[in-house]
C-alpha cells in the first residue's frame, strides 16, 4: 500500500507537460480561429473538437497545411462539440 508521500514523489517525478503538437494545435486555433480547441490526445490520433460546424469545416479543409504546420506525426481527428 502507498502512503501519501510516496504518492506525491511519483506524481512530482511524472511528466504532465502537454506533448508540443498539442501546443502547436492549440496556437494554431488560437492565432488562426481565435478559439481555444478542447483536444484529447489519443495513442493513435489527435481529436480536435471545434467550437461550431463553421469552424470544423474550415478545418477540415485545412486539414493537410495544419498537419504539415504542426508537425503532426498522428491522425487528426476534428468533430464538433
Amino acid at each position: 500500500m502507498y502512503s501519501m508521500d510516496s504518492l506525491k514523489d511519483l506524481l512530482l517525478k511524472k511528466d504532465l507537460d502537454e506533448p508540443s503538437e498539442l501546443k502547436s494545435l492549440r496556437a494554431y486555433c488560437e492565432e488562426v480561429f481565435h478559439f481555444t480547441p478542447k483536444l484529447v490526445d489519443g495513442k493513435e490520433q489527435i481529436t480536435l473538437y471545434a467550437s461550431s460546424g463553421v469552424v470544423a469545416s474550415e478545418l477540415r479543409m485545412r486539414q493537410n497545411e495544419i498537419i504539415r504546420r504542426c508537425q503532426l506525426t498522428r491522425k487528426l481527428q476534428i468533430r464538433i462539440g
